[in-house]
């Protein structure tokens, strides 16, 4: 069995019981989820809608498979929907870059940089989580390697343009097709993102290596395919959903969005700043790896070039667009940690190199030793927010302790690369053991069970259910809808005499005097994360505090 297909299967083993065992989260899994069946009941394929309203946000093929998902198995699972459309495409992901660079790394380095990727705080988020970013992500690692294969085939550029039918001239010609291709499906997954990084890439690329012949890899056939396939995307958005739609996916959502965003707006600097916790925790690793290999001029390589331009410009390129949050700069992880992966066998005894691993082990040992102590170091207050766990922190947290001192004796007999790889390999059992709390957790995360109550006291009083200032409380209407019930909202005004179950935020208690005075007396249920609801049914029988206590 190849070394890349038991790390495979080691990642899927340790990350199946949360697939299984977590819930769809308000903000945008259950929003996803309700777009779906929108979509599947009103019969549109090109054009979505959330609750009557136009969704241009996401482009079709994500939601295509979820519809695909939900027809052959007739129900949303969590599982299938994780595994299949986040988890396996991160592996895709894995698979190339590992492919990319297995000639220039020997299997234990090769095994090293695998494994920092997949267990990369961002990478490892989106290859859990139910969005497109992972699916965009894949198709940009995908036509970045297909254009470095094309720019290192200078041969078979040279016999197709001449009409010789060698190897070469055969794989050069396939990739002129396949790199179009994969820039559309980058599209076709999330939006303008898709397009801009791979095109300014390749562009930034070739200029930095004073190659002028840009039209030999983004010539007249890249863009003929590339617009064939955007027009009949857009004809049929046009045919389904109208000029205003389409005005809607062209420009709303990307000019608008990228130039004064209306969402996620951040300053210039977010993502240098959050580089350090998003690609943590080997972040400062291949940072330090970078500067050491452009000092001593190692940076020289096609390979190496590539993935460098590639990570800067996609960080450059996002920090110059207004909206802005974490997970945009995933398709930019990949290509920083096999840069620093690349230059690990020049500096793999390099004493700063060790000491950052080393310290990485011993912050995972200190982590695991603290837990024990937890009552004197976590305050009360954040204490009682934890969810109970089915086992001590110490237990959870024991794989991070023997991560980082098997990390340490790695370290010691000379083996970096293995350090790195043992130590992401504690992460991903703490994980597995922390998966067996998220019946606990979830009632935190999600809010199913506070969902399933409140139909059940809805039902028994009948009783509306009302949001008040709560922008994902639609989103609930996955589990309302099934009962034949729907939330709807109420404003300010309506706050002072209405009758049924309010849905909340709890923050905007502190804000909020009007929803404050409302509550004033009263109990209220917490679901998770900051979601709530209290009953002002006109029955009063419903002992909300026994129901408080018990979630």
């Amino acid at each position: 069995m190849k070394r890349r297909t038991v790390i495979f299967l080691f990642i899927f083993a340790m990350l199946l019981p949360l697939m299984i065992l977590r819930e769809f989260t308000p903000a945008n899994e259950l929003r996803y989820l309700n777009i779906v069946d929108d979509a599947l009941t009103n019969g549109n394929f090109i054009t979505f809608y959330d609750h009557g309203v136009p969704y241009a946000d996401k482009p079709p093929l994500y939601f295509w498979f979820a519809m695909l998902l939900k027809k052959v198995f007739g129900c949303h699972s969590m599982f299938l929907l994780s595994a299949l459309l986040s988890l396996v495409p991160a592996f895709v992901t894995g698979w190339i870059m590992d492919r990319w660079t297995e000639e220039k790394l020997d299997g234990e380095e090769s095994s090293a940089a695998l494994m920092m990727m997949h267990s990369s705080v961002m990478f490892l988020a989106a290859s859990i989580v139910l969005r497109m970013d992972m699916l965009m992500c894949m198709f940009i690692v995908l036509a970045m390697y297909t254009f470095g294969k094309m720019y290192a085939n200078k041969k078979g550029a040279r016999e197709a343009k001449a009409g010789e039918k060698t190897h070469e001239a055969k794989m050069f010609k396939r990739d002129r097709l396949l790199l179009p291709l994969y820039v559309f499906l980058a599209i076709f997954s999330k939006g303008a993102v898709g397009f801009l990084a791979p095109v300014i890439c390749i562009i930034v690329f070739l200029i930095s290596d004073r190659e002028l012949r840009i039209g030999r890899y983004l010539g007249w056939r890249f863009w003929a395919i590339l617009i064939v396939l955007c027009a009949l995307w857009w004809t049929g958005v046009y045919l389904e959903g109208g000029k205003s739609y389409l005005n809607n996916l062209l420009f709303h959502q990307t000019v608008d969005r990228g130039v004064n965003s209306f969402h996620h707006k951040a300053p210039f600097w977010y993502y240098l700043a959050g580089y350090w916790w998003i690609a943590a925790v080997w972040s400062l690793l291949c940072v330090v790896l970078i500067i050491k290999g452009w000092r001593k001029h190692y940076l020289g390589g096609i390979r190496i070039k590539l993935m460098i331009v590639t990570a800067l410009t996609i960080l450059v390129m996002l920090s110059l667009v207004s909206s802005k949050i974490a997970i945009y700069l995933l398709p930019a992880i990949p290509f920083f940690i096999y840069a620093g992966a690349l230059l690990l066998p020049y500096f793999k005894d390099d004493k700063l190199v060790k000491g950052i691993v080393a310290a990485i082990a011993w912050i995972f040992i200190a982590i695991g030793i603290a837990s024990i102590f937890k009552k004197f170091i976590i305050p009360e207050k954040i204490a009682g927010s934890i969810p109970e766990l089915w086992a001590p922190f110490w237990v959870i947290l024991l794989p991070m302790v023997l991560g980082g001192l098997l990390g340490l004796k790695a370290l010691k007999d000379k083996h970096t690369p293995l350090a790195i790889s043992i130590i992401s390999a504690s992460i991903f059992v703490t994980i597995f053991l922390g998966s067996f709390s998220m019946k606990e957790i979830n009632k935190t995360t999600g809010v199913k069970d506070g969902c399933l109550e409140a139909i059940k006291i809805s039902q028994e009083k009948d009783s509306p259910l009302l949001y008040y200032d709560f922008s994902a409380a639609p989103n609930m209407d996955y589990y309302f809808k099934q009962e034949g019930l729907f939330i709807r909202e109420i404003s300010k005004e309506q706050l002072s005499s209405f009758e049924g179950i309010l849905f909340f935020k709890e923050r905007r208690l502190k804000k909020d005097s009007t929803l404050r005075s409302v509550l004033e007396g009263k109990n209220y249920v917490k679901l998770g994360d900051n979601v709530c609801y209290a009953d002002f049914s006109v029955e009063k029988d419903w002992n909300i505090e026994e129901k408080k206590t018990e979630q």
